[in-house]
């Protein structure tokens, strides 16, 4: 993943482009420029490669920006978050939801892309399939982690695109912003974890 999301990438030499290095590349020019500005033709120049070239390695212009979640996915590093909190769903679910606000505050322009993205379309789909089966074997069962996950997406995406936006439109965010707005977020998990707990979960049990 690119370190700097306003950095351009050096020229690549052509045998070692892959998808990856490909998508970390857009990812650094949507931190830049905007997802709107971002073309094969102009990713291929800051790569220093042939716009051809780019196409073996994705189809189109769509299939870049599904390669650019792909990356945003595997830096969310769930088996990571899964192995540290197996036996608690609402330690687990804590953890998955706070990585989500570190990718959104490290790639705010890139991570609608994610946010806003299809559930049944590409990484997505097994994602989050995943990330339903890890709450599932952390105590909740497969109905209750469907349920869990919906209302706990709901709050984290409709939260964290509106501050990707707020950081984009204000130019960054400082120390004492970014803090502020973690500690805004881990108040809302644990409301929704609690809401879950009176309703999805307290229903069951009455």
């Amino acid at each position: 993943m690119p370190d700097k999301r306003t950095s351009a990438p050096d020229a690549i030499p052509r045998g070692q482009l892959t998808r990856a290095v490909v998508a970390d590349a857009a990812i650094a020019h949507i931190e830049r420029s905007g997802i709107d500005q971002l073309t094969m033709r102009s990713l291929a120049s800051e790569l220093g490669a042939g716009t051809m070239t780019l196409y073996t390695h994705v189809r189109g212009r769509d299939d870049l920006l599904d390669a650019v979640v792909e990356r945003l996915i595997a830096a969310l590093d769930m088996a990571g978050v899964t192995t540290r909190t197996r036996d608690d769903w609402r330690a687990h679910l804590e953890a998955v939801l706070d990585a989500y606000r570190a990718l959104a505050e490290r790639f705010p322009r890139s991570f609608e892309l994610l946010a806003l993205a299809p559930y049944a379309e590409g990484a997505v789909a097994p994602h989050l399939a995943g990330a339903e089966r890890a709450l599932a074997e952390a105590g909740l069962g497969a109905e209750n982690a469907r349920a869990v996950l919906g209302v706990a997406d709901a709050f984290a995406t409709g939260f964290l695109v509106v501050r990707a936006r707020t950081v984009t439109r204000s130019g960054g965010a400082d120390a004492a912003d970014r803090s502020h707005a973690a500690e805004s977020f881990a108040r809302g998990v644990r409301a929704v974890i609690a809401g879950v707990e009176e309703t999805i979960l307290g229903e069951q049990k009455g």
